[in-house]
Protein backbone atom coordinates (compact mmCIF):
# COMPACT_ATOMS: atom_id res chain seq x y z
CA UNK A 1 0.00 0.00 0.00
CA UNK A 2 1.39 3.44 -1.01
CA UNK A 3 1.45 6.12 1.39
CA UNK A 4 -0.01 9.37 0.76
CA UNK A 5 0.49 11.51 3.55
CA UNK A 6 -0.87 15.12 4.67
CA UNK A 7 1.13 18.26 4.96
CA UNK A 8 1.40 18.78 8.85
CA UNK A 9 0.22 22.05 9.86
CA UNK A 10 0.77 23.90 13.93
CA UNK A 11 -2.88 22.54 15.86
CA UNK A 12 -4.99 25.25 16.32
CA UNK A 13 -8.27 24.45 18.64
CA UNK A 14 -10.40 26.97 17.77
CA UNK A 15 -11.33 30.07 15.30
CA UNK A 16 -10.40 32.64 17.78
CA UNK A 17 -6.83 30.93 17.88
CA UNK A 18 -6.20 31.08 14.51
CA UNK A 19 -7.56 34.44 14.01
CA UNK A 20 -5.19 35.81 17.05
CA UNK A 21 -2.41 33.28 15.69
CA UNK A 22 -2.59 34.68 12.36
CA UNK A 23 -2.11 38.64 13.79
CA UNK A 24 0.90 37.42 15.41
CA UNK A 25 2.40 36.42 12.63
CA UNK A 26 1.45 38.35 9.87
CA UNK A 27 0.29 41.78 11.47
CA UNK A 28 1.09 44.26 8.53
CA UNK A 29 0.56 41.85 5.84
CA UNK A 30 -2.50 42.18 3.55
CA UNK A 31 -5.48 39.38 4.84
CA UNK A 32 -8.26 40.78 2.65
CA UNK A 33 -8.48 42.93 -0.63
CA UNK A 34 -11.97 43.97 -2.17
CA UNK A 35 -13.87 46.93 -3.79
CA UNK A 36 -15.55 49.91 -3.17
CA UNK A 37 -16.59 52.37 -6.06
CA UNK A 38 -14.47 50.38 -7.82
CA UNK A 39 -11.41 51.14 -6.24
CA UNK A 40 -9.62 48.21 -4.71
CA UNK A 41 -9.24 48.69 -0.46
CA UNK A 42 -6.92 46.58 1.65
CA UNK A 43 -7.02 45.19 5.08
CA UNK A 44 -4.34 43.62 7.34
CA UNK A 45 -4.01 41.00 9.43
CA UNK A 46 -3.43 43.68 12.49
CA UNK A 47 -7.17 45.06 10.88
CA UNK A 48 -8.63 41.65 10.80
CA UNK A 49 -8.50 41.32 14.31
CA UNK A 50 -9.20 44.92 15.74
CA UNK A 51 -12.33 45.23 13.68
CA UNK A 52 -13.24 41.50 14.88
CA UNK A 53 -12.73 42.54 18.68
CA UNK A 54 -14.25 45.70 18.45
CA UNK A 55 -17.46 43.91 16.22
CA UNK A 56 -17.66 41.81 19.60
CA UNK A 57 -17.97 44.59 21.92
CA UNK A 58 -20.15 46.69 20.03
CA UNK A 59 -22.49 43.43 19.85
CA UNK A 60 -22.33 42.95 23.74
CA UNK A 61 -23.21 46.25 24.25
CA UNK A 62 -25.80 47.16 22.02
CA UNK A 63 -27.86 43.52 22.04
CA UNK A 64 -26.66 42.59 25.34
CA UNK A 65 -29.76 39.85 25.37
CA UNK A 66 -29.02 38.24 22.20
CA UNK A 67 -28.10 34.84 22.13
CA UNK A 68 -28.16 34.18 18.22
CA UNK A 69 -26.93 36.33 15.62
CA UNK A 70 -27.98 35.80 12.05
CA UNK A 71 -26.04 37.52 8.82
CA UNK A 72 -27.62 38.21 5.52
CA UNK A 73 -25.96 39.58 2.83
CA UNK A 74 -23.58 39.58 -0.59
CA UNK A 75 -19.51 38.23 0.31
CA UNK A 76 -17.67 41.68 1.97
CA UNK A 77 -15.02 42.34 4.32
CA UNK A 78 -18.10 43.51 6.72
CA UNK A 79 -19.97 40.18 6.71
CA UNK A 80 -16.69 38.21 7.43
CA UNK A 81 -15.97 40.49 10.11
CA UNK A 82 -19.68 39.91 11.96
CA UNK A 83 -18.86 36.45 11.79
CA UNK A 84 -16.06 36.75 13.07
CA UNK A 85 -17.39 39.26 15.63
CA UNK A 86 -20.13 37.23 16.50
CA UNK A 87 -17.98 34.41 17.62
CA UNK A 88 -15.37 36.83 19.54
CA UNK A 89 -18.53 37.38 21.59
CA UNK A 90 -19.36 34.11 22.25
CA UNK A 91 -22.64 34.11 20.83
CA UNK A 92 -24.08 31.79 17.71
CA UNK A 93 -24.24 32.65 14.36
CA UNK A 94 -26.32 31.73 11.49
CA UNK A 95 -25.13 32.47 8.37
CA UNK A 96 -28.69 32.73 6.04
CA UNK A 97 -28.48 32.33 2.10
CA UNK A 98 -29.40 35.93 0.49
CA UNK A 99 -30.81 33.61 -2.40
CA UNK A 100 -33.81 32.33 -0.41
CA UNK A 101 -37.46 33.99 -0.32
CA UNK A 102 -38.32 36.05 2.73
CA UNK A 103 -40.69 33.50 3.82
CA UNK A 104 -38.30 30.74 3.68
CA UNK A 105 -35.45 32.73 5.35
CA UNK A 106 -38.13 33.93 8.27
CA UNK A 107 -38.66 30.31 9.01
CA UNK A 108 -34.89 29.88 9.10
CA UNK A 109 -34.23 32.41 11.59
CA UNK A 110 -37.30 31.49 13.45
CA UNK A 111 -36.61 27.79 13.46
CA UNK A 112 -32.37 28.89 14.99
CA UNK A 113 -34.16 31.29 17.57
CA UNK A 114 -32.43 34.32 16.33
CA UNK A 115 -32.57 37.65 18.49
CA UNK A 116 -30.59 39.91 16.03
CA UNK A 117 -30.52 40.04 12.33
CA UNK A 118 -27.28 42.25 10.94
CA UNK A 119 -27.45 42.87 7.03
CA UNK A 120 -26.46 44.24 4.33
CA UNK A 121 -28.50 47.66 3.32
CA UNK A 122 -28.94 46.21 -0.07
CA UNK A 123 -31.21 43.45 1.29
CA UNK A 124 -33.32 45.94 3.37
CA UNK A 125 -36.38 45.13 2.37
CA UNK A 126 -36.15 41.55 2.34
CA UNK A 127 -34.36 42.01 6.49
CA UNK A 128 -37.49 44.50 7.46
CA UNK A 129 -39.75 41.69 6.23
CA UNK A 130 -38.13 39.08 8.41
CA UNK A 131 -37.80 41.50 11.80
CA UNK A 132 -41.37 42.36 11.36
CA UNK A 133 -42.55 38.53 11.00
CA UNK A 134 -40.76 37.36 13.57
CA UNK A 135 -40.23 40.20 16.05
CA UNK A 136 -36.67 40.32 16.63
CA UNK A 137 -34.36 43.39 16.44
CA UNK A 138 -32.48 44.14 12.74
CA UNK A 139 -29.83 46.40 12.09
CA UNK A 140 -27.48 46.57 9.26
CA UNK A 141 -23.78 46.81 9.07
CA UNK A 142 -23.00 50.11 8.74
CA UNK A 143 -24.86 50.96 11.89
CA UNK A 144 -23.22 47.90 13.55
CA UNK A 145 -19.67 49.31 12.77
CA UNK A 146 -20.03 52.83 14.07
CA UNK A 147 -17.70 51.26 16.71
CA UNK A 148 -18.03 52.90 20.02
CA UNK A 149 -15.20 54.14 21.86
CA UNK A 150 -14.67 54.57 25.53
CA UNK A 151 -16.34 50.82 26.63
CA UNK A 152 -14.99 48.52 28.66
CA UNK A 153 -16.03 44.93 27.80
CA UNK A 154 -14.62 42.08 28.95
CA UNK A 155 -14.90 39.59 26.46
CA UNK A 156 -15.87 35.61 27.16
CA UNK A 157 -13.14 32.83 27.32
CA UNK A 158 -13.88 30.06 24.58
CA UNK A 159 -15.89 27.14 25.10
CA UNK A 160 -14.79 24.81 22.32
CA UNK A 161 -17.54 22.53 22.40
CA UNK A 162 -20.02 25.54 23.10
CA UNK A 163 -22.70 25.67 19.98
CA UNK A 164 -20.77 28.67 17.63
CA UNK A 165 -22.95 28.50 14.46
CA UNK A 166 -26.01 26.96 13.19
CA UNK A 167 -25.52 26.51 8.99
CA UNK A 168 -28.58 25.52 7.14
CA UNK A 169 -28.27 22.63 4.78
CA UNK A 170 -29.20 23.72 1.16
CA UNK A 171 -31.01 20.10 0.38
CA UNK A 172 -31.83 18.99 -3.33
CA UNK A 173 -34.85 17.99 -2.20
CA UNK A 174 -36.82 18.39 1.56
CA UNK A 175 -36.57 21.34 4.18
CA UNK A 176 -32.99 22.67 5.32
CA UNK A 177 -31.58 21.48 8.66
CA UNK A 178 -29.63 23.64 11.08
CA UNK A 179 -26.51 22.15 11.62
CA UNK A 180 -24.80 22.39 14.88
CA UNK A 181 -21.45 23.16 14.47
CA UNK A 182 -18.76 24.15 17.33
CA UNK A 183 -15.55 25.73 17.00
CA UNK A 184 -13.36 22.49 17.91
CA UNK A 185 -15.37 21.33 15.20
CA UNK A 186 -14.63 24.25 12.38
CA UNK A 187 -10.65 24.59 13.57
CA UNK A 188 -9.90 21.12 13.13
CA UNK A 189 -11.97 21.52 9.71
CA UNK A 190 -9.45 23.77 8.76
CA UNK A 191 -6.36 22.10 9.36
CA UNK A 192 -7.86 19.41 7.73
CA UNK A 193 -8.06 20.70 4.28
CA UNK A 194 -4.77 22.29 4.80
CA UNK A 195 -3.51 18.90 5.21
CA UNK A 196 -4.27 18.28 1.42
CA UNK A 197 -3.24 21.51 -0.40
CA UNK A 198 0.34 23.47 0.33
CA UNK A 199 -0.25 27.09 -0.02
CA UNK A 200 1.69 29.63 1.51
CA UNK A 201 2.03 33.34 3.16
CA UNK A 202 3.68 36.12 0.42
CA UNK A 203 3.51 33.50 -2.27
CA UNK A 204 -0.15 32.70 -3.12
CA UNK A 205 -3.26 34.67 -3.26
CA UNK A 206 -6.76 33.35 -3.47
CA UNK A 207 -10.18 34.86 -5.11
CA UNK A 208 -13.13 34.35 -2.91
CA UNK A 209 -16.28 33.47 -5.60
CA UNK A 210 -18.56 31.42 -3.72
CA UNK A 211 -21.10 32.61 -1.39
CA UNK A 212 -19.53 33.14 2.16
CA UNK A 213 -22.94 31.16 4.00
CA UNK A 214 -21.39 28.29 2.68
CA UNK A 215 -19.52 26.16 5.03
CA UNK A 216 -17.03 25.16 2.35
CA UNK A 217 -16.51 28.52 1.13
CA UNK A 218 -15.78 30.07 4.44
CA UNK A 219 -14.04 26.99 6.04
CA UNK A 220 -11.43 26.58 3.52
CA UNK A 221 -11.19 30.12 1.59
CA UNK A 222 -11.65 32.00 4.29
CA UNK A 223 -10.36 30.46 7.66
CA UNK A 224 -7.79 28.27 5.84
CA UNK A 225 -6.31 30.59 4.36
CA UNK A 226 -6.17 33.58 7.05
CA UNK A 227 -4.87 30.44 9.05
CA UNK A 228 -1.52 30.03 6.42
CA UNK A 229 -1.79 33.99 5.99
CA UNK A 230 -3.00 34.09 2.74
CA UNK A 231 -4.39 37.34 0.70
CA UNK A 232 -7.95 36.63 0.44
CA UNK A 233 -9.60 38.68 -2.88
CA UNK A 234 -13.61 38.95 -2.29
CA UNK A 235 -15.17 38.71 -5.73
CA UNK A 236 -17.72 41.36 -6.37
CA UNK A 237 -19.79 38.58 -7.93
CA UNK A 238 -20.02 36.41 -11.10
CA UNK A 239 -20.56 39.08 -13.36
CA UNK A 240 -16.98 40.69 -12.65
CA UNK A 241 -15.58 37.71 -12.56
CA UNK A 242 -13.49 37.74 -15.73
CA UNK A 243 -12.45 41.48 -14.74
CA UNK A 244 -11.61 40.44 -11.36
CA UNK A 245 -8.86 37.65 -11.99
CA UNK A 246 -7.02 39.79 -14.22
CA UNK A 247 -6.72 42.24 -11.65
CA UNK A 248 -6.61 40.03 -8.50
CA UNK A 249 -4.19 37.62 -10.33
CA UNK A 250 -4.77 35.08 -8.05
CA UNK A 251 -3.25 31.57 -7.85
CA UNK A 252 -6.17 29.50 -6.04
CA UNK A 253 -9.35 29.23 -5.96
CA UNK A 254 -11.76 27.07 -4.55
CA UNK A 255 -15.16 26.35 -6.66
CA UNK A 256 -18.08 24.44 -8.02
CA UNK A 257 -18.01 22.55 -10.39
CA UNK A 258 -20.70 25.01 -12.19
CA UNK A 259 -18.18 28.07 -12.04
CA UNK A 260 -14.91 26.44 -13.45
CA UNK A 261 -17.09 24.45 -16.44
CA UNK A 262 -18.58 28.11 -17.47
CA UNK A 263 -14.83 29.55 -17.00
CA UNK A 264 -13.71 27.20 -19.61
CA UNK A 265 -16.08 27.31 -21.35
CA UNK A 266 -15.96 30.68 -22.29
CA UNK A 267 -11.69 29.92 -22.54
CA UNK A 268 -13.17 27.39 -25.79
CA UNK A 269 -15.33 29.96 -26.98
CA UNK A 270 -12.76 32.43 -27.26
CA UNK A 271 -10.27 30.11 -29.39
CA UNK A 272 -13.44 29.21 -31.62
CA UNK A 273 -13.98 32.83 -32.48
CA UNK A 274 -10.45 33.60 -33.51
CA UNK A 275 -10.27 29.91 -35.25
CA UNK A 276 -7.40 28.46 -33.63
CA UNK A 277 -8.71 25.05 -32.43
CA UNK A 278 -6.19 23.09 -34.17
CA UNK A 279 -3.17 25.12 -32.35
CA UNK A 280 -5.39 24.96 -28.91
CA UNK A 281 -5.50 21.21 -28.99
CA UNK A 282 -2.15 20.97 -30.38
CA UNK A 283 -0.42 22.82 -27.27
CA UNK A 284 -3.13 21.67 -24.24
CA UNK A 285 -2.24 18.14 -25.24
CA UNK A 286 1.16 18.72 -25.29
CA UNK A 287 1.13 20.93 -21.72
CA UNK A 288 -1.05 17.61 -20.48
CA UNK A 289 1.87 15.67 -21.59
CA UNK A 290 4.01 17.68 -19.59
CA UNK A 291 2.07 18.18 -16.79
CA UNK A 292 2.12 14.36 -15.88
CA UNK A 293 5.79 14.30 -15.73
CA UNK A 294 5.59 17.17 -13.43
CA UNK A 295 6.95 20.08 -16.22
CA UNK A 296 4.66 22.90 -16.47
CA UNK A 297 4.86 24.57 -20.33
CA UNK A 298 1.75 26.32 -20.05
CA UNK A 299 3.39 29.54 -19.62
CA UNK A 300 5.26 28.90 -23.06
CA UNK A 301 2.40 27.87 -25.34
CA UNK A 302 -0.56 29.67 -23.58
CA UNK A 303 0.24 32.89 -22.23
CA UNK A 304 -2.77 34.23 -23.42
CA UNK A 305 -4.87 31.56 -21.89
CA UNK A 306 -3.20 31.76 -18.21
CA UNK A 307 -3.33 35.81 -18.93
CA UNK A 308 -7.31 35.19 -19.11
CA UNK A 309 -6.74 33.62 -15.92
CA UNK A 310 -4.92 36.51 -14.31
CA UNK A 311 -1.50 34.69 -15.61
CA UNK A 312 -0.87 32.97 -11.98
CA UNK A 313 -3.69 30.69 -11.37
CA UNK A 314 -1.93 27.15 -10.74
CA UNK A 315 -4.69 25.19 -8.37
CA UNK A 316 -8.67 24.68 -8.25
CA UNK A 317 -9.74 22.88 -5.19
CA UNK A 318 -13.83 21.80 -6.95
CA UNK A 319 -16.36 20.83 -4.03
CA UNK A 320 -20.15 20.69 -3.52
CA UNK A 321 -21.06 18.67 -6.32
CA UNK A 322 -19.30 16.03 -8.61
CA UNK A 323 -16.51 16.96 -10.90
CA UNK A 324 -16.07 15.63 -14.14
CA UNK A 325 -13.30 13.71 -15.12
CA UNK A 326 -12.54 15.33 -18.21
CA UNK A 327 -12.68 18.67 -16.97
CA UNK A 328 -10.10 18.55 -14.64
CA UNK A 329 -7.93 16.85 -18.04
CA UNK A 330 -8.85 20.15 -19.59
CA UNK A 331 -7.66 22.38 -16.92
CA UNK A 332 -3.95 20.12 -16.46
CA UNK A 333 -4.09 20.99 -20.39
CA UNK A 334 -3.93 24.19 -19.71
CA UNK A 335 -1.57 24.03 -16.23
CA UNK A 336 -3.93 24.40 -13.91
CA UNK A 337 -4.20 21.51 -11.13
CA UNK A 338 -7.35 20.68 -10.33
CA UNK A 339 -8.84 17.98 -7.85
CA UNK A 340 -11.67 17.78 -5.90
CA UNK A 341 -12.96 17.12 -2.53
CA UNK A 342 -16.21 16.36 -1.09
CA UNK A 343 -17.80 16.58 2.33
CA UNK A 344 -21.19 18.13 3.63
CA UNK A 345 -22.33 20.96 6.02
CA UNK A 346 -22.37 17.84 8.96
CA UNK A 347 -18.84 17.27 8.35
CA UNK A 348 -18.20 21.22 8.85
CA UNK A 349 -18.00 20.58 6.08
CA UNK A 350 -14.47 18.72 4.05
CA UNK A 351 -15.04 15.27 4.80
CA UNK A 352 -12.22 13.82 1.75
CA UNK A 353 -9.99 15.81 -0.41
CA UNK A 354 -7.22 14.68 -3.19
CA UNK A 355 -3.90 16.10 -2.90
CA UNK A 356 -2.54 19.13 -4.61
CA UNK A 357 0.42 16.45 -5.46
CA UNK A 358 -1.70 13.35 -6.59
CA UNK A 359 -5.33 13.00 -7.64
CA UNK A 360 -6.74 9.55 -8.32
CA UNK A 361 -9.12 9.58 -11.03
CA UNK A 362 -12.79 8.72 -10.24
CA UNK A 363 -11.98 9.31 -6.50
CA UNK A 364 -13.20 12.35 -4.30
CA UNK A 365 -9.85 12.00 -2.11
CA UNK A 366 -8.66 10.38 1.35
CA UNK A 367 -10.58 10.83 4.43
CA UNK A 368 -8.82 13.70 6.34
CA UNK A 369 -6.86 13.53 9.23
CA UNK A 370 -8.80 13.16 12.33
CA UNK A 371 -12.07 11.21 10.51
CA UNK A 372 -12.97 7.53 9.94
CA UNK A 373 -15.50 6.04 7.78
CA UNK A 374 -16.94 2.91 7.11
CA UNK A 375 -19.83 1.41 4.93
CA UNK A 376 -22.84 0.41 5.99
CA UNK A 377 -24.83 -1.48 3.20
CA UNK A 378 -23.28 0.56 1.03
CA UNK A 379 -23.68 4.11 2.18
CA UNK A 380 -21.04 6.29 3.68
CA UNK A 381 -21.05 6.82 7.58
CA UNK A 382 -18.05 9.00 9.38
CA UNK A 383 -17.26 9.67 12.68
CA UNK A 384 -14.42 12.25 14.29
CA UNK A 385 -13.59 15.55 15.20
CA UNK A 386 -15.01 17.63 12.54
CA UNK A 387 -18.60 16.20 12.52
CA UNK A 388 -21.69 17.83 13.84
CA UNK A 389 -23.58 16.17 16.57
CA UNK A 390 -26.78 16.80 15.35
CA UNK A 391 -29.34 19.22 13.98
CA UNK A 392 -30.60 22.35 15.99
CA UNK A 393 -33.92 21.30 18.11
CA UNK A 394 -34.65 18.74 15.61
CA UNK A 395 -34.48 15.29 17.81
CA UNK A 396 -36.41 13.41 15.03
CA UNK A 397 -33.24 14.03 12.12
CA UNK A 398 -30.87 14.12 14.91
CA UNK A 399 -32.01 10.38 14.91
CA UNK A 400 -32.05 9.10 11.51
CA UNK A 401 -28.97 10.65 10.59
CA UNK A 402 -26.66 9.70 14.04
CA UNK A 403 -26.08 6.78 15.27
CA UNK A 404 -23.73 6.09 18.15
CA UNK A 405 -21.21 8.75 17.44
CA UNK A 406 -21.76 8.11 13.73
CA UNK A 407 -23.25 10.56 10.41
CA UNK A 408 -24.85 8.27 8.23
CA UNK A 409 -24.19 10.78 4.92
CA UNK A 410 -26.70 9.60 2.82
CA UNK A 411 -24.04 8.53 0.19
CA UNK A 412 -23.79 5.43 -1.53
CA UNK A 413 -20.19 4.65 -2.52
CA UNK A 414 -16.91 2.23 -1.14
CA UNK A 415 -13.02 3.05 0.33
CA UNK A 416 -10.24 1.66 -1.60
CA UNK A 417 -7.61 -0.02 0.08
CA UNK A 418 -4.98 3.10 0.08
CA UNK A 419 -8.13 5.43 1.63
CA UNK A 420 -9.37 6.97 -1.04
CA UNK A 421 -13.57 7.25 -1.19
CA UNK A 422 -15.59 6.65 -4.47
CA UNK A 423 -19.35 7.93 -4.42
CA UNK A 424 -21.73 6.75 -6.44
CA UNK A 425 -24.49 8.94 -5.62
CA UNK A 426 -27.16 9.18 -3.15
CA UNK A 427 -29.15 6.76 -1.34
CA UNK A 428 -32.62 8.72 -1.83
CA UNK A 429 -31.97 9.02 -5.41
CA UNK A 430 -31.64 4.94 -6.43
CA UNK A 431 -33.76 4.56 -8.97
CA UNK A 432 -35.76 1.32 -7.95
CA UNK A 433 -37.25 -1.17 -10.67
CA UNK A 434 -40.20 -3.43 -10.73
CA UNK A 435 -37.54 -5.80 -11.46
CA UNK A 436 -35.80 -5.02 -8.18
CA UNK A 437 -32.24 -3.87 -9.86
CA UNK A 438 -31.56 -0.65 -8.68
CA UNK A 439 -30.13 2.11 -10.81
CA UNK A 440 -27.69 5.07 -9.21
CA UNK A 441 -29.63 8.26 -10.98
CA UNK A 442 -26.19 10.42 -10.57
CA UNK A 443 -23.94 7.31 -12.41
CA UNK A 444 -26.10 7.56 -15.67
CA UNK A 445 -25.95 11.49 -15.56
CA UNK A 446 -22.45 11.33 -14.86
CA UNK A 447 -21.85 9.70 -18.64
CA UNK A 448 -24.33 12.29 -20.04
CA UNK A 449 -22.26 15.12 -19.18
CA UNK A 450 -19.69 13.09 -21.39
CA UNK A 451 -21.57 14.68 -24.21
CA UNK A 452 -19.53 17.76 -24.93
CA UNK A 453 -22.64 19.90 -25.39
CA UNK A 454 -25.02 18.32 -22.46
CA UNK A 455 -25.21 21.26 -20.38
CA UNK A 456 -27.21 20.17 -17.06
CA UNK A 457 -28.77 16.41 -17.09
CA UNK A 458 -31.28 14.87 -14.74
CA UNK A 459 -31.76 11.04 -14.15
CA UNK A 460 -35.25 9.42 -12.54
CA UNK A 461 -37.33 7.38 -12.39
CA UNK A 462 -40.92 7.60 -14.12
CA UNK A 463 -43.12 4.59 -14.70
CA UNK A 464 -40.34 1.71 -14.52
CA UNK A 465 -39.04 3.65 -17.17
CA UNK A 466 -35.48 5.33 -16.69
CA UNK A 467 -35.88 9.00 -18.26
CA UNK A 468 -33.17 11.83 -18.85
CA UNK A 469 -34.04 15.08 -18.81
CA UNK A 470 -31.63 17.32 -20.54
CA UNK A 471 -30.87 21.00 -21.24
CA UNK A 472 -28.36 21.92 -24.15
CA UNK A 473 -27.60 25.82 -24.40
CA UNK A 474 -28.66 26.37 -27.72
CA UNK A 475 -26.76 29.51 -28.03
CA UNK A 476 -23.47 27.47 -28.28
CA UNK A 477 -24.75 24.12 -29.87
CA UNK A 478 -27.06 23.86 -32.42
CA UNK A 479 -28.05 19.51 -31.84
CA UNK A 480 -30.46 17.25 -33.26
CA UNK A 481 -32.88 15.22 -31.85
CA UNK A 482 -30.80 12.39 -34.20
CA UNK A 483 -27.51 13.43 -32.64
CA UNK A 484 -28.55 13.40 -29.36
CA UNK A 485 -30.31 9.53 -29.33
CA UNK A 486 -27.24 8.45 -31.52
CA UNK A 487 -25.20 9.73 -27.89
CA UNK A 488 -27.71 8.16 -25.59
CA UNK A 489 -27.39 4.88 -27.99
CA UNK A 490 -23.92 5.12 -26.92
CA UNK A 491 -24.26 5.05 -23.36
CA UNK A 492 -26.95 2.74 -23.24
CA UNK A 493 -24.63 0.11 -25.44
CA UNK A 494 -22.07 0.01 -22.26
CA UNK A 495 -24.63 -0.89 -19.69
CA UNK A 496 -26.77 -3.76 -18.40
CA UNK A 497 -30.32 -3.24 -20.14
CA UNK A 498 -32.03 -2.53 -16.64
CA UNK A 499 -29.84 1.11 -16.80
CA UNK A 500 -30.73 1.64 -19.99
CA UNK A 501 -31.78 5.71 -20.58
CA UNK A 502 -35.39 4.72 -22.25
CA UNK A 503 -36.57 8.06 -22.82
CA UNK A 504 -35.03 11.71 -23.20
CA UNK A 505 -37.18 14.88 -22.36
CA UNK A 506 -35.52 18.01 -23.34
CA UNK A 507 -35.77 21.28 -21.16
CA UNK A 508 -35.77 24.72 -22.88
CA UNK A 509 -34.52 26.47 -19.43
CA UNK A 510 -31.54 25.48 -17.31
CA UNK A 511 -32.97 23.64 -14.00
CA UNK A 512 -33.66 25.61 -10.68
CA UNK A 513 -30.81 25.09 -8.35
CA UNK A 514 -30.04 25.26 -4.79
CA UNK A 515 -27.48 28.08 -3.48
CA UNK A 516 -24.79 25.60 -4.34
CA UNK A 517 -25.02 25.27 -7.85
CA UNK A 518 -26.76 21.77 -7.05
CA UNK A 519 -30.04 20.59 -9.70
CA UNK A 520 -33.34 20.36 -7.29
CA UNK A 521 -34.41 17.15 -7.74
CA UNK A 522 -37.67 15.85 -8.43
CA UNK A 523 -39.75 14.99 -5.09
Amino acid sequence: MKKYNFYQNKPVDSIVQIIERSQKLYGSSVAIKFKVKKKIVEKTYNDLLADSLNCAENLIVKFPEAKHIAILGASSYEWIITYLGTIFAGLVIVPLDKELTSKELAEEVSQADVDCLIFDNEYLDIAEQITNKIGVAGINFSSLFDFLTDINVVLPTVNLDKLSTIVFTSGTTGKSKGVMLTQKNISANVLQGLGAVNVKHNKDVIMSVLPLNHAYEFTCTVLGMIYKGVTICISSGLKYFQRELKEYRPTVMFVVPMIAEKLYSKIESTVAENNKESAFNFATNLTRFFYNINIDISKLLLKDVNESLGGNLRILMSGGAPLNENLIKKYNGIGINMFQGYGLTECSPLLTVNFDYYHRPGSVGKVVDGCEVKCVNGEIWVKGVSISNGYYKDDEETEKSFSEGWFKTGDLGYVDKDGFVFIRGRKKNLIIMDNGKNVSAEELEEMLYKIPYVSEALVYGQNNLITAEIYIDKEMHQITDKQLQSEIEKINDTLPTYKNINKITHRETPFEKTANKKIKRIG
